[in-house]
């Protein structure tokens, strides 16, 4: 089971995570191109490094995945690591950028937590605990516990958004719904009552684990449109459970 220092080494991580990085951001810091095409720069590098460093000093019997590092060893206890989530936006000087961090435990994820460090905003949660808002300075002493709305909710009402690919068969049917553009944080506009559902059409672990249990603890519903709720397949839907089921049909029949 986690414990409340795990809750704070979490946040901690973040806190080490939006500084460093900070730090970088506007540098222009040398990059270059993954295997996968994607990018990884500097900045990412040196704050994984520091992330894994006092993980490895607080915790060296815990189990590590990370974006640039993979799977480091094998434990019931596994912290999950996304040290700069957006480094495309990143990069080019944009503000929606950030760290994911979470916990997961026999297989459970326990602890989520995401930021945003250009706005001084971070969202988290801890399994039975409920999720939260808070600003990046106190997120523990400042917190506004989230919940998302349960009231049934047309399709053709809800405001929706994604990370979508070039040419996705959503496009097909966004006009369904009430399609939003991205934000600085889509999933924490969903948390904030500022749309009803998002859609990821592709994403690793370490993009996912801590916006999923984000999204239960605040009362809302993830689906990998087979019904189940695998954080390593295409796709993803998080939403309010009032618009859930409507939009989960729809797109099960356009995205095979």
């Amino acid at each position: 089971m986690e414990t409340d220092s795990d809750v704070i080494l979490a946040h901690r991580l973040v806190d080490l995570a939006d500084e460093m990085a900070l730090g970088f951001f506007g540098q222009d810091p040398d990059s270059r191109k993954k295997a996968d095409g994607s990018p990884v720069s500097e900045a990412d590098l040196a704050v994984e490094k520091a992330m894994l460093e006092v993980l490895a000093a607080e915790r060296p019997g815990d189990a590590v995945l990370s974006e640039e590092s993979g799977a480091i060893s094998a434990a019931a206890r596994r912290w999950i690591l996304d040290p700069i989530d957006g480094t495309i936006p990143f990069l080019a000087g944009e503000r929606d950028w950030g760290t994911h961090v979470a916990l997961e435990i026999d297989g459970e994820l326990r602890i989520g937590v995401i930021s945003r460090p250009t706005e001084g905003r971070r969202w988290w949660a801890r399994h039975g605990f409920g999720a939260y808002v808070s600003p990046s300075s106190r997120p523990l002493s400042t917190a506004r516990r989230l919940r998302l709305p349960q009231a049934a909710l047309a399709l053709d009402r809800a405001r929706v958004g994604g990370f979508l690919f070039p040419g996705s068969p959503v496009g097909a049917v966004q006009e369904r719904m009430r399609w939003t553009e991205s934000s600085v944080c889509l999933v924490g506009d969903l948390l904030e009552g500022r749309v009803d559902a998002v859609i990821d059409e592709g994403g690793h672990v370490w993009d996912r684990a801590p916006v999923a249990l984000l999204v239960q603890e605040a009362g809302g519903r993830l689906d990998d449109l087979r019904g189940g709720r695998r954080l390593d397949g295409p796709w993803l839907v998080y939403a309010g459970s009032g618009v859930a089921r409507e939009l989960t049909g729809l797109l099960r029949g356009v995205a095979g």
